[in-house]
């Protein structure tokens, strides 16, 4: 195996996606359509929708658009100075600052986006997972209980097994 193919391997058992898989949620999370990502990795869109079904998908999907959160964050308070200035500059003018206005709606709008990072094998956990009510009354705690069929099933579908 050469190191180009261990590297995808040792990828796809910490993401439980393929290099490609990979590829199309940080385009999607950069803002591609599901038609522009499709045709970058060469496959048909239905395949991309099967893609963003899968909880591993899903999980590395948001793990990107919380880097660019990240980013953008990082970004804005490196511009806070010049943006104290631009809006005392904007004041001045009106087509100014309507582009500030529509400017900081974008920005609001992408730090309220709830992408948190997430373990793809705790929310198959989760998902897996059971409360059930204890037949003796005596003991108040109902117990979960883990369904290792349905788990292991999971865990291979979305390539984490």
């Amino acid at each position: 195996m050469n190191k180009r193919q261990q590297n995808s391997t040792n990828s796809a058992l910490v993401t439980g996606l393929t290099a490609i898989q990979e590829q199309a949620a940080i385009l999607l999370a950069s803002g591609d359509s599901v038609t522009e990502v499709a045709e970058k990795v060469n496959v048909n869109r239905t395949t991309i929708y099967q893609w963003q079904q899968k909880i591993s998908f899903k999980c590395f999907y948001n793990q990107q658009c919380q880097i660019i959160q990240d980013n953008i964050r990082n970004g804005l308070c490196g511009l806070y100075a010049e943006a104290l200035e631009a809006v005392r500059g904007c004041l001045q003018s009106t087509n100014e600052a309507a582009r500030l206005k529509a400017a900081m709606y974008v920005i609001g709008k992408v730090e309220m986006i709830d992408a948190s990072r997430q373990d793809p094998e705790a929310e198959i956990r989760k998902l897996c997972t059971s409360i059930e009510s204890p037949l003796d009354w005596d003991v108040i705690k109902p117990h979960k209980v883990l369904d290792e069929r349905k788990y292991k099933e999971l865990m291979k579908d979305n390539g984490l097994m």
